[in-house]
């Protein structure tokens, strides 16, 4: 990682707070899409070179950029179409994410940009996820913490010298994997006491899983 990364994710996580900020105070989930996109077309363009290891954009990270580009249109697909078609979409958007990973290292694409790509990619899908959720009544305003935990830790991680990002473990995945499937069910028509359960399950767990990674922050920083 070049030295401005720090700094690089740092921006991005404050950014990314703020353009939450503006989701909650329009009641809007579009600020917090559009921040995610224009934040992460600004990496895109900024690690020009760095994107693979031939220093080409690669199909992988075409296949994360198509991602980024669905996942900041939920918002307005949610009132266009019936709650189980929206689910399905979400699924359908899920399993695009099993590509990119696979589609990498197969063509020889992984990379440290690509990682981070997806990994952000897949942090705002948790943020829109727990936005629409929050926006139309579904589940109470503290959704917004499973969404919350990845732009905390990334800005604590730049600004406090005894912490270091840990890689992504199968324990981090099988998380996400679970906090995914658990927010996209809530979407289900359903009483709202089951839709707040699964919401709370997968916020419950990922917010174990931060803290775990704080945790062993700290164990890599000094290694």
């Amino acid at each position: 990682m070049g030295e401005g990364q720090p700094r690089l994710a740092f921006s991005y996580a404050m950014w990314m707070l703020a353009s939450v900020t503006l989701s909650v105070a329009a009641h809007d989930v579009r600020f917090c899409a559009a921040g995610g996109v224009l934040g992460l077309g600004a990496r895109l363009l900024l690690a020009q070179g760095e994107w693979t290891p031939s220093g080409r954009l690669g199909v992988a990270n075409l296949i994360t950029l198509a991602r980024l580009l669905l996942v900041a249109s939920l918002g307005l697909l949610f009132p266009l179409v019936p709650r189980l078609a929206f689910v399905g979409a979400v699924v359908a958007l899920f399993l695009l994410d099993g590509l990119d990973g696979p589609v990498a290292r197969a063509r020889g694409e992984a990379s440290t940009f690509g990682a981070a790509f997806d990994m952000e990619t897949d942090a705002l899908s948790v943020m829109v996820l727990g936005l629409l959720l929050w926006q139309h009544g579904i589940v109470a305003l503290w959704v917004l913490v499973a969404g919350l935990w990845r732009y905390v830790y990334a800005a604590a991680v730049a600004v406090v010298p005894s912490l270091s990002e840990t890689p992504r473990s199968r324990f981090g995945r099988a998380i996400y994997t679970v906090l995914v499937l658990s927010f996209t069910a809530a979407f289900l028509p359903m009483p709202a006491v089951w839709s707040a359960a699964l919401a709370a399950t997968g916020t419950i767990l990922v917010s174990i899983s931060f803290l775990r990674a704080l945790r062993y922050s700290r164990t890599f920083a000094t290694n």
